[in-house]
């Protein structure tokens, strides 16, 4: 029970950052990601679970299945968000590949935290993995992101006209 009351409050820190990214970015741009990044995880997730039988959960047990889908729906998009800005703002390429390693620790330790306390098995599925896992999903997010702020431009631009 305490893990499920620190991931809610973890969930309502991370949906409230977003109200602050919205205010440095464009706010179609942050729900547009913020939805493909649910869509991401959630169906990575699922793939490696149930196609792959990569990993393994008490498919039985709702208070396991919904504890593990806090974060899915919040926590993780939230840090992909945050690092999708981080790492096109003007910072330097050391501090770009410090926040990319911080950001993506951050990610695979959500899921360390439930293998640690048993709510998700590994069966043929590492540290490592979980890392490319999330290297790929913050690729996809990144192109995605540029794409669709081009879009909503270009929207502006032919409104405009």
């Amino acid at each position: 029970m305490k893990t499920l009351w620190i991931l809610l409050i973890l969930a309502v820190i991370s949906l409230a950052s977003l109200y602050i990214l919205i205010k440095k970015k464009n706010s179609i741009n942050v729900l547009g990601s913020y939805f493909f990044s649910n869509i991401l995880v959630t169906n990575t997730g699922i793939i490696i679970n149930l196609n792959l039988k990569l990993t393994k959960q008490d498919p039985t047990d709702q208070f396991i299945f919904w504890t593990q889908k806090i974060p899915e729906f919040s926590l993780k998009p939230a840090l992909l968000l945050w690092l999708i800005y981080i790492l096109f703002s003007k910072r330097t390429i050391i501090n770009k590949l410090i926040h990319l390693f911080i950001f993506l620790t951050a990610l695979v330790s959500i899921e360390l935290y439930f293998v640690h306390i048993g709510y998700l098995e590994w069966i043929k599925w590492n540290v490592f993995y979980s890392y490319l896992r999330y290297s790929l999903i913050i690729l996809i997010l990144a192109i995605y992101s540029v794409y669709l702020e081009k879009l909503i431009y270009r929207d502006k631009e032919v409104n405009m006209t």
